[in-house]
């Protein structure tokens, strides 16, 4: 008992030594040169510009730009106040416990590590260390590191990208890290390209020319378009950096011009040879999912989550048809031969065609029960890519299939063909890539496109 009596003395004398504020974790002191450059704008670029940005500013509050950073919201509450983090209304929205005042809302909180940086950012001065406050805080992230891919995969690889080379005797395969070159008659691996985005989703080859165009990214964290010789050892140089996928990318008929796309919600047009960028279209307001070019490389079409597609004028980017019948996010779109007339699909189930010029003339080019994952233009001739394995070669003006090419039932993920050969590859989400001979309709090629896995 007089232990026990100890005991409690003891702890009532210590209780008031151990006020509330102590028992929580305090915030980070003050880290000396953190910089806005390279620790703070990736952040806000990841995490906030997606709300607050130029085309969609949440309580008219931009994040894009440092100078946009700066300015008060319709709150009208000082977003930073230099060396006094706990009245900048910036970091008081970051750490809000409220959900519904909160930033950012509709996510979780973000980790406490990367709040800990923006309150010493703010509280060691709130510095500008970057090139121009104007600049896109995009421009501030940092280039995507490449680990090397696995020499084998523990499980198959989803194929998102897929593309002949030039003569046709080899598929190019969008891999882990990595893009691989497949022999169709033996079907083994003759390389592999590191050096590449964590996931691969569109691989183009350049009409008459060597390049090869890769767009991709880590989900969430960062975009790229890269471009590699297909002739050469050389490692990929890099054509553009984005803060989230790139989705999709297209050469000009002429392989001058790349265009690209992606989650950032931005169509890029560049000139090939230079590297520049010579437009940016931002008249979409969700996910990128594919572009296209006209046959004389006139018009530049995109097809988006928002549900709608739309026609460009290429040189100067000027809208020239908005579509917008589309009941769901659309996945593919492309011109017909004549470029008079779109063909537009995606998970309404429904490939559409319309006027390049107006979007007029709306009609149903088919229907089917599943979603529409990709299109390619064959000669006077369309195949369609389906969710439930298919793909399906219709003809203008024909209400019937043409022609149908079955696979195992799992989503087909990637298209292409070889019109000189006639041949079309489809690849599949469980890795698994098929060749078809469109002249008589034989399977030419059937095997599992990741390293170390045979079946």
């Amino acid at each position: 008992m007089r232990l026990v009596a100890h005991l409690c003395s003891l702890l009532c004398l210590l209780a008031p030594l151990r006020p509330e504020a102590a028992r929580a974790a305090p915030p980070a002191a003050p880290k000396p040169g953190t910089s806005f450059a390279t620790e703070v704008a990736p952040i806000l670029q990841r995490r906030c510009v997606v709300c607050h940005g130029p085309d969609k500013a949440k309580g008219h509050f931009r994040l894009d730009t440092f100078e946009a950073l700066m300015k008060p919201g319709a709150s009208e509450k000082p977003t930073i106040v230099a060396g006094q983090a706990g009245k900048s209304h910036l970091l008081q929205l970051l750490v809000e416990k409220n959900e519904d005042d909160r930033m950012p809302q509709k996510a979780g909180p973000l980790p406490a590590a990367e709040i800990d940086v923006i309150r010493a950012w703010i509280a060691g001065g709130a510095k500008f260390d970057g090139p121009s406050p104007a600049a896109p805080l995009v421009s501030f992230l940092p280039k995507p590191s490449h680990p090397p891919a696995p020499k084998r995969y523990a499980h198959p690889w989803p194929v998102t990208a897929l593309a002949f080379n030039r003569d046709g005797s080899q598929v190019i395969v969008g891999g882990y890290r990595e893009a691989t070159f497949w022999n169709l008659g033996n079907h083994q691996m003759t390389r592999r390209i590191g050096g590449m985005p964590e996931r691969i989703h569109a691989i183009v080859l350049q009409p008459g020319g060597g390049l090869v165009a890769v767009a991709g990214g880590s989900p969430g964290h960062s975009g790229e378009v890269l471009l590699f010789e297909i002739a050469s050892l050389e490692p990929p140089r890099e054509l553009a950096i984005a803060g989230d996928e790139m989705l999709c990318a297209a050469y000009s008929p002429d392989g001058r011009h790349l265009a690209a796309g992606g989650a950032d919600k931005i169509v890029r047009l560049f000139d090939v040879k230079s590297g520049a960028e010579i437009l940016k279209l931002e008249q979409h307001s969700d996910w990128v999912h594919d572009v296209a070019f006209s046959p004389d490389g006139c018009w530049l079409g995109s097809a988006s989550r928002d549900r709608t597609a739309r026609v460009y004028n290429s040189t100067n980017g000027e809208t020239r048809a908005i579509f917008r019948d589309h009941e769901a996010a659309v996945e593919s779109l492309l011109f017909a031969n004549d470029g008079k007339m779109v063909l537009s699909a995606g998970a309404d189930h429904t490939v559409r065609s319309w006027d390049s010029a107006d979007a007029s003339h709306a009609k149903e080019f088919a229907k089917f029960g599943v979603a529409v994952t990709a299109m390619v233009p064959g000669e006077h001739s369309v195949f369609i890519a389906l969710a439930d394995g298919r793909v399906v070669q219709r003809r203008p003006g024909k209400r019937e299939e043409a022609r149908r090419f079955s696979g195992d039932g799992d989503r087909v993920t990637a298209l292409a063909i070889h019109e000189g050969l006639e041949l079309l590859a489809i690849g599949s989400h469980g890795g698994r890539v098929r060749v078809w001979n469109l002249k008589d309709g034989s399977l030419v090629s059937d095997f599992t496109a990741s390293p170390g896995i045979t079946r």
